[in-house]
């Protein structure tokens, strides 16, 4: 039986992510947890309006395949590599959905660089990648770049301090799964885990970095949300 690991300190994660396996593996994975995500992308779509939507991250899991299912939207989606873009146009045309996907390298758009200066966004959002930034606080500022007058920017991700019964709970389900892809899920969700940050330091990085207008909150028993309001 699986049992919480420490979560004292921060361990920054490691996916491998150099082989097809390993990529696809990483890429169920994300999948998998994208359906709890429904919430969060209603929200995503309320602040869209009619507006278009960008998606930025790892793109592994295609989460904007729950997102389109959820709602009508013009998105586009910003992978990190060209076989993550590659693994999220199939999950595109597996549920007969369509979006722009791109590949940018560390899949956050630069919008001082070409095609970027010229798009804006009423809705710009992401999940599963902020513990993976190596300056969070930089991408935020980038992302918040990317908005029309009035738009907003949606970051989740896990947190190192969810609900003690949630966690417990979740872990003992996924050690009864033993196959190999229950194995995988379990030994990759602990290293995020161990990797995420706590709700208090989220808050507290966006303090260190001047960032006064983004917002912070628990969102869920296991996640964190970071919001941004450009004015109109």
């Amino acid at each position: 039986m699986a049992t919480a690991p420490s979560l004292a300190v921060r361990v920054p994660a490691r996916h491998p992510r150099s082989s097809d396996k390993e990529r696809q593996d990483y890429d169920r994975y994300l999948a998998e947890r994208g359906r709890y995500k429904g919430e969060f992308l209603r929200e995503v779509l309320d602040a869209a309006g009619a507006g278009p939507v960008l998606e930025a991250g790892s793109g592994y899991g295609g989460l904007g395949v729950e997102l389109l299912r959820l709602g009508r939207t013009e998105l586009h989606a910003v992978c990190e590599s060209e076989h993550a873009a590659a693994l999220y146009e199939r999950r595109l045309a597996e549920a007969g959905l369509r979006a722009t996907v791109h590949s940018v390298p560390g899949g956050v758009p630069d919008p001082a660089r070409h095609p970027w200066n010229t798009r804006r966004f009423a809705a710009v959002y992401s999940a599963n990648a902020f513990a993976a930034w190596p300056d969070p606080a930089a991408v935020l500022r980038r992302l918040a770049r990317l908005l029309l007058p009035g738009g907003q920017v949606l970051v989740s991700d896990l947190r190192r301090d969810p609900d003690p019964f949630i966690l417990e709970y979740s872990l003992r389900e996924m050690a009864d799964d033993t196959s190999e892809a229950g194995r995988y899920r379990l030994r990759t969700f602990l290293t995020s885990l161990r990797g995420a940050y706590t709700l208090t330091e989220a808050r507290a990085l966006l303090t260190a970095a001047g960032l006064n207008d983004w917002r912070a909150e628990a969102d869920g028993p296991m996640t964190f949300a970071i919001r941004y309001g450009r004015n109109p």
